[in-house]
């Protein structure tokens, strides 16, 4: 019998998929620093290896017991900014490849940054007014004590309330205008130099009384707490135009006299800086009409020390009498 020879057996074998990347890169080069400044600090260090390559670095800033990433650089260098003056800090720097493999880190670089300017002028002497009309006064003065400036800041307060800046110039001599006739101001100025320290206020600041008549308030204001628990009260504000003239969109401002805080208000838009309340009409209710029209709000607020109701009120800048 003929017997029939088989051809040999072809196996195909897959191939074998790739592996995936698990070498982690080298660690870099501990940082070198330079080009320090202030608030900055080029940082350079010798490049990791990898068998595919390294994607990036992580820079890594220690200040106390604060660690945080400051940059993640494609190339072995980085430039680190927004550090305060003086802090003394350690930068370390680790390898990430395309897969996420990260490095171990590499040694740590003490980087403390320059110290600056970190003294402030001294106070500005003789400050003094002038020319003093119903809605302007002329200030001047000398000084600063000692040091170097970049400008003076000018500060200004009304009726005894918080100074607060209205201006800068960068001579010795400033008009204050848009004052109220017949009204009490205090005056105060500082020196700041080009890095931002600014001299210490001279009190008492100066205080300037504007000349002419004061005009007759021409609308009331009706304070009413409604109720209050602890730490906490309702309360209800009524404004009433009686001048000869129509009001279109208003704002009421008055300062608390003990740690109250408003937490919400309807029937008006609140802004609130310490103790100074400011409340602005919305659209729906910004007319007062003339000889007695009328608006009101109402809020719940907080209190601490006191809750004693304000008694001076200004609409739009002009003095309110108390109901």
């Amino acid at each position: 019998m003929r017997t029939r020879r088989l051809a040999p057996l072809a196996v195909m074998l897959a191939a074998p998929a790739h592996a995936a990347d698990t070498v982690r890169p080298t660690a870099p080069g501990t940082p070198v620093a330079s080009d320090l400044t202030e608030t900055s600090v080029v940082l350079t260090w010798a490049p990791s290896t990898d068998d595919t390559g390294v994607h990036h670095y992580e820079v890594w800033r220690q200040h106390t017991d604060y660690i945080q990433q400051v940059a993640a650089p494609t190339v072995p260098t980085a430039t680190v900014t927004g550090l305060p003056r003086g802090s003394v800090n350690q930068f370390y720097v680790v390898a990430v490849d395309a897969a996420g493999n990260r490095s171990t880190p590499s040694g740590a670089v003490p980087v403390t940054t320059l110290p600056g300017d970190l003294e402030a002028p001294g106070p500005v002497y003789s400050l003094a007014a002038s020319e003093i009309t119903d809605t302007s006064v002329r200030l001047t003065w000398q000084g600063p004590f000692w040091g170097d400036f970049a400008l003076f800041r000018v500060y200004r307060a009304q009726s005894g309330g918080p100074l607060t800046p209205v201006a800068t110039t960068t001579v010795r001599s400033f008009v204050s205008t848009g004052l109220s006739p017949a009204t009490a101001y205090s005056f105060a100025v500082t020196a700041v130099d080009a890095v931002g320290n600014e001299s210490p206020t001279i009190y008492p600041p100066l205080a300037v009384t504007t000349t002419g008549v004061v005009t007759p308030p021409t609308c009331t204001v009706t304070y009413r707490v409604n109720s209050q628990w602890g730490g906490a009260f309702n309360t209800q504000v009524q404004i009433t135009n009686t001048g000869p003239s129509a009001i279109t969109g208003w704002t009421l401002r008055w300062m608390f006299a003990g740690g109250q805080q408003i937490s919400s208000l309807w029937n008006g838009s609140v802004t609130q800086t310490g103790a100074a309340v400011a409340v602005a009409s919305l659209p729906y209710n910004a007319g007062l009409g003339a000889g007695g029209g009328s608006q009101s709000f109402g809020f719940q607020a907080t209190w601490s020390g006191s809750n004693a109701s304000p008694t001076a009120f200004t609409l739009n800048g002009s003095p309110c009498e108390s109901a």
